[in-house]
């Protein structure tokens, strides 16, 4: 039976789980909802065929499955025989309903020893829509794809994911940090000049975090930081009607730039002064030549 679950919206910018196909990535985010309140399912890919994709009887459910776990986003396992599948980190990232049925799936501390233990110094080389990559085989990949406390409405997204590999038997677990997104100081710089103007925290959804990808890309990560900062102060009032949105700011990117590196800010009233000088410098300028010619014929 499917269950609701809190997905976190970064989920598809996972750098791992962008590499599988994309129908196992949609596989990996219905195993939550088919798993229990400890993460664990029946490892039958037939069936999960069926609750996951009814509508698409070609795909192959088990390689799918095997895929993942290569990836360490689940462990498949077996206990007594029977198969069982445990995605990785659940419980760290979700809170079941106190009224959810506790889990009769045996825990992979109970699995069966491995028939065989295979150990190669190669890497493992994986492909995916043509694409190679190489991963030592047993190098934990570990997704941190939710929220811890995903149900309280302020949780925010971090730009910085610290992502732990589970401990293989008698060894130390393994961590690894993704480095900040590209947008994250240019967020940290705007976040913290929106604040101080309006005393709330700016809203941050998938909306904004592509807006602030193409920020970054136009003006470069070394000065978009600092013009975020600089347009959140800014007294136009196009922004100021509204409420220096990310929007407003993306729109008008290379113009902010350059008042920032210049220190002139240009306003609607001072573009209409700028108009008006450049009319009247047209006509006298035209009046002026028109007075020399006729002078130049008087004095050949």
């Amino acid at each position: 039976m499917a269950r609701a679950r809190n997905i976190k919206p970064a989920t598809m910018e996972n750098e791992d789980l962008a590499a599988l196909p994309c129908e196992t990535r949609l596989l990996f985010i219905y195993l939550w909802m088919l798993a229990d309140r400890e993460g664990r399912l029946e490892d039958r890919p037939k069936r999960i065929r069926a609750q996951a994709f009814p509508y698409d009887t070609d795909f192959d459910v088990d390689r799918m499955l095997s895929d993942l776990e290569a990836s360490d986003f689940i462990i498949r396992y077996a206990v007594g025989g029977q198969a069982f599948i445990q995605i990785t980190n659940f419980t760290k990232h979700q809170r079941p309903h106190s009224n959810e049925t506790c889990s009769e799936i045996p825990p992979i501390e109970q699995a069966d020893p491995p028939e065989e233990e295979v150990v190669s110094p190669e890497p493992e080389i994986a492909s995916y829509h043509g694409e190679q990559s190489l991963r030592p085989i047993g190098e934990a990949l570990c997704p941190d794809l939710l929220i811890e406390d995903s149900l309280i409405p302020d949780s925010l997204i971090p730009d910085t994911l610290t992502v732990s590999a589970p401990a293989s038997q008698g060894a130390a677990p393994k961590k690894r940090t993704i480095p900040p997104a590209p947008t994250a100081d240019t967020w940290n710089a705007y976040a913290s000049a929106y604040r101080q103007q309006y005393s709330v925290e700016p809203v941050r959804n998938a909306t904004v975090n592509g807006q602030l990808a193409n920020f970054v890309k136009r003006l470069g990560a070394d000065e978009a930081p600092a013009v975020a900062a600089f347009y959140v102060w800014h007294n136009n009032r196009y922004y100021a009607q509204q409420m220096h949105s990310v929007a407003a700011m993306v729109k008008d990117a290379e113009k902010l730039r350059t008042e920032w590196a210049t220190g002139n800010r240009m306003t609607a009233t001072i573009a209409d002064q700028v108009d008006k000088t450049q009319t009247n410098g047209d006509v006298f300028g035209k009046l002026i030549r028109e007075a020399q010619d006729a002078q130049r014929r008087a004095n050949p």
